[in-house]
């Protein structure tokens, strides 16, 4: 632990003014993280331990050994835990600004509604630019469990995206706080290496030798061992004790004359009892400003003619810290505990007043909080004024802002209708913030108030939030129709209908989630981000009712081209691109949800950003680039796992599974599955049952297990229908779901019901995308298992002679090529020398994306005839990870190294020292030849 500046009044003069003892076990392990940092990776370390044990003394006396590191701090504050990116602002804070400026959305407060990913990408550029010098990088926040929600979500994502990069991040947190545990939870999942420090008391000797150190002289016997058994070695409390305790006492061997004080707060406030009043009145205005301010600041608080003098005594006590040599000589109490020590000990009265005072002493947004605590009990002007500030923030997108100070403005209100209609305001700000939060633990209050649309709305979403979906809905309904009857219906209505709308798409009942879009767009006075949101929930819920045809009449507001759409349109652009996708149509499809997440980057804050990566990454898989795909999948599994929520992670897990699927790659595939499962079983929603479904049928159908196909598609079948039971719930992905399920049918025997579905799938493709080869394939088998191989080759033989065009899937062309030379030597149609050339092109595309589990069938084929696969050049990419075909593919496209780092969301280091490893496996120097490789593969 540390001690404070200076003494106890009975201190070695000589005593450095940072005394650090023990911890030399905690030390170490911090000092290994470094090492390991200094050698080229990057680690987190947590620490953990209850408030005032010294966590903050031995991370600060680590950061002092790091001097070849640039190190960048913050601290949590639960006075800013409502202030969006604050932590991100403070470790940016001190980074020069012509290197800040680089990063816009770091040089300023991002605009609201940026996605945390998107923050968080922009910091692993700052890290990559901070490296440049040479030196390694600390990334330094003390209590965290205090952060703000979209800093932790930043910092998550950037923990994961660390993939070259020597940073060290140390994050500072106690088991006890709220929430604590599941946030630091998710930030040590988010690393692969990382230490956790479990920091407790110090032991005996190590008290032993902190008294020794502080105390001149020698030491009462059995002093150590007292100490340790009041305090149990709390470090803290030790220093209090010594401090409390009179000198000549502590040398003194009769230990009944010790009166150690038997509570932290007790010895404390002993402590202040022992100081000369000036100095007990700075560090009252100290405790009632609680930050790190200028002394002069503080004096002028605490009416002191001369602050530094009063100061001396604070600082030996061990009570203050003291930065002379900084800009205004900012002083700090050591500890929040003294702090909530010396604030509990102030008469009302006095608190009020140095409030009051305070108000005027700092900045604006901080005042509001000075001016509510000087307040007496209501306070009908400054309630109003809060109701203001509230509503302007609440308009601005600071929802977190905006409801505290209309929950302040509901305490201080005279009127009973006015102190509801805040709190419940208050309420609603929280829950758009998609975080229950301390709106959940107001739900009586909240039941308490009047009935009215706004309460039922709180009250809808606070059951929506907890899982409770029946009465949410209930709630919902009743505040959207009640506030639709109004003269005015407003926000309110807009609100209730949001999330009503996202639970019937949660349920899968379109119809009702497109009434319910329709009637809140008429509402009018939307702004063009609720009302652009609003059109992407109506025609998603089109999707669900009719389909995705239908659902692009809704987006025909959209220009053409996707590039001239305004950013207040992304919500409904990315609907558009899955719609495309869901039809086939994926040049136009990648056209739309590139645009999207291209813009999502650079800060637009698109709703839609995580899903937008997900369903991009499928767009790939189906287009053939397998390594795209990949690289897309995992930013969507790192964006969706820096959430909070479940919502999010199917869609991404989904497209993660299709490319390891086609791979055969196995153990990864499963782990995949089985999180789709969880999701699903959690959420039950028909979005997630989807994913999962369709996922774990794409993985059978790469098996070529069609048993299993068709049990992955069961959840998706409507057993009550015709047909056997084999009719199709859901309208998403219906056309991949319904080639699945026909192949699925076919391969089990059931031929009568397989013939049915693939006249359902004809009637519902209108022509256009590529599964006009996946519909011939079906064709082709079904005729094959019905004994009409003549008119199989026939299908086979029109599909493989048709023009390829640029919503032609790789994949699927190669499995009609496979059947139809299979089925030429089967039948003896055609010489074995042309039979196998269709074999050979069709092993050639599976190379080609790597589809190890079709290659195998290929060649078995291949062999089962005599014939062997045609020796491929082993390709020069296998020596490539994933990752480093990820930047080769980016950085062959013709991006800078800056701007594919910003793509892939890693530094440009990290770029750099992939693409070094990339030249040297594939013996190139050049980004000409890196593409021409590419292009040979």
């Amino acid at each position: 632990m540390t001690t404070g500046t200076g003494g106890f009044g009975h201190v070695d003069p000589d005593a450095v003014d940072e005394l650090f003892v023990g911890r030399t076990r905690e030390f170490d392990r911090l000092r290994y993280c470094a090492g390991k940092v200094r050698a080229g990776d990057s680690w987190l370390a947590v620490i953990e331990g209850e408030a005032g044990i010294g966590k903050s003394a031995l991370v600060r006396r680590f950061a002092a050994s790091l001097d070849d590191f640039r190190v960048l701090r913050a601290i949590g504050d639960p006075s800013e835990a409502d202030l969006p990116y604050g932590v991100i602002g403070q470790l940016t804070r001190h980074v020069g600004r012509a290197v800040l400026e680089q990063f816009p959305l770091l040089a300023e407060s991002p605009p609201a509604g940026t996605n945390p990913h998107v923050v968080g990408g922009q910091l692993l550029l700052l890290l990559g630019a901070l490296q440049e010098s040479g030196n390694p990088v600390a990334v330094i926040v003390d209590d965290v469990q205090w952060a703000d929600r979209l800093s932790v979500q930043a910092l998550g994502f950037v923990l994961r995206r660390l993939w070259a990069d020597r940073v060290l991040t140390i994050l500072v947190t106690r088991p006890e706080a709220e929430a604590s545990g599941e946030t630091l939870e998710r930030l040590l999942r988010s690393s692969e290496r990382t230490v956790k420090v479990d920091l407790g008391g110090l032991g005996g000797g190590e008290i032993a030798q902190l008294a020794q150190a502080l105390i001149v002289g020698r030491l009462a016997p059995g002093l150590a061992d007292r100490l340790y058994a009041y305090t149990r070695g709390h470090p803290l409390y030790v220093r209090t004790v010594l401090a409390e305790i009179p000198a000549d006492v502590l040398r003194d061997g009769v230990l009944e004359r010790w009166p150690v004080p038997r509570s932290l707060q007790v010895g404390i406030r002993a402590q202040l009892d022992h100081l000369p009043q000036e100095s007990r009145d700075l560090l009252e205005a100290m405790a009632v400003l609680d930050a790190q301010v200028p002394l002069s600041t503080a004096g002028r608080l605490a009416d002191l003619p001369d602050p530094a003098r009063a100061l001396g005594p604070a600082l030996a006590a061990g009570l203050a810290l003291w930065w002379p040599k900084e800009p205004q000589s900012p002083v700090v109490l050591v500890h929040a505990l003294q702090r909530d020590t010396i604030y509990e000990a102030l008469t009302p009265e006095r608190r009020r007043f140095l409030h009051a005072g305070a108000a005027a002493l700092v900045g604006t947004a901080a005042s509001w909080a000075h001016r509510v605590a000087a307040a007496v009990t209501t306070d009908a002007r400054l309630s109003d004024e809060l109701d203001r500030s509230g509503m302007e923030e609440a308009a601005s997108g600071r929802n977190a802002v905006a409801a505290t100070r209309l929950l302040w403005a509901s305490s201080l209100s005279v009127d009973r209708a006015d102190r509801e209609r805040r709190l419940l305001t208050a309420c609603a700000q929280s829950l758009l913030t998609m975080q229950p939060g301390w709106s959940a633990n107001l739900r009586q209050q909240v039941e308490d108030c009047s009935p009215g649309p706004l309460r039922s709305c709180v009250l809808g979403t606070l059951d929506m939030m907890a899982g409770r979906f029946a009465t949410a809905e209930a709630h919902l309904t009743q505040a959207w129709q009640e506030a639709l009857s109004l003269p005015k219906p407003g926000w309110v209505a807009v609100l209730a209908g949001t999330f009503l709308a996202n639970i019937t798409l949660w349920r899968g009942r379109g119809a009702e989630t497109v009434e319910i879009a329709r009637r809140t767009l008429t509402i009018g006075d939307l702004d063009p981000a609720t009302t652009d949101f609003t059109r992407a929930a109506l025609a998603t819920g089109r999707l669900w009712h009719e389909g995705p045809r239908a659902a692009l009449q809704d987006l025909a507001h959209l220009p053409v081209q996707g590039t001239t759409v305004r950013n207040d349109n992304l919500d409904t652009l990315a609907t558009r691109g899955v719609m495309r996708l869901f039809l086939g149509e994926l040049s136009a499809a990648r056209a739309d949800l590139q645009i999207v997440a291209q813009r999502d980057q650079q800060g637009a804050g698109s709703k839609f950003g995580p899903l937008t990566l997900s369903l991009l990454s499928v767009v790939h898989y189906l287009a053939g680039d397998w390594d795209e795909s990949e690289s897309t999948a995992e930013r969507a599994l790192d964006v969706a796992a820096s959430q909070d929520q479940l919502v999010g992670e199917a869609p991404a897990g989904f497209a993660a599974v299709c490319v390891k699927a086609g791979r055969g790659e196995w153990d990864i595939v499963r782990r995949h599955l089985d999180d789709l499962a969880r999701i699903a079983q959690s959420l039950d929603a028909a979005g997630e049952i989807v994913y999962s479904s369709l996922a774990a049928a794409t993985v059978a159908q790469a098996q070529a297990d069609y048993t299993a196909m068709l049990r992955s598609l069961r959840p998706l079948l409507d057993g009550t229908a015709e047909n056997g039971g084999f009719r199709l719930l859901y309208k998403p992905f219906w056309l991949w779901q319904q080639s699945l399920l026909i192949e699925a049918l076919t391969g089990t025997g059931r031929v009568d019901a397989a013939a049915v579905a693939l006249r359902e799938l004809r009637a519902a493709y209108d022509g256009n995308g590529y599964l006009g080869v996946v519909i011939a394939r079906l064709g082709g088998q079904l005729a094959e298992a019905q004994g009409r191989p003549y008119d199989a080759l026939a299908i086979y033989e029109q599909a493989v002679a048709a023009d390829t065009d640029t919503d032609t899937a790789p994949l699927y062309r190669a499995i009609v090529e496979h059947a139809y030379g299979r089925l030429l030597l089967a039948t003896g149609s055609t010489s074995r020398r042309d039979a196998a050339a269709w074999l050979h092109k069709a092993h050639g595309r599976f190379s080609t994306l790597r589809a190890v589990p079709f290659v195998r069938r290929c060649e078995a084929d291949l062999s089962a005839s005599g014939l062997t696969a045609f020796e491929r050049d082993p390709s020069r990419l296998s020596a490539l990870t994933e990752r480093e075909l990820s930047v080769a593919h980016i950085i062959a496209s013709g991006r800078t190294n800056q701007e594919a780092a910003a793509e892939l969301y890693v530094s440009q280091k990290t770029v750099e020292y992939h693409l070094s490893h990339i030249y040297a496996k594939l013996g190139i120097s050049s980004r000409r030849q890196l593409a021409e490789a590419l292009r040979s593969s």
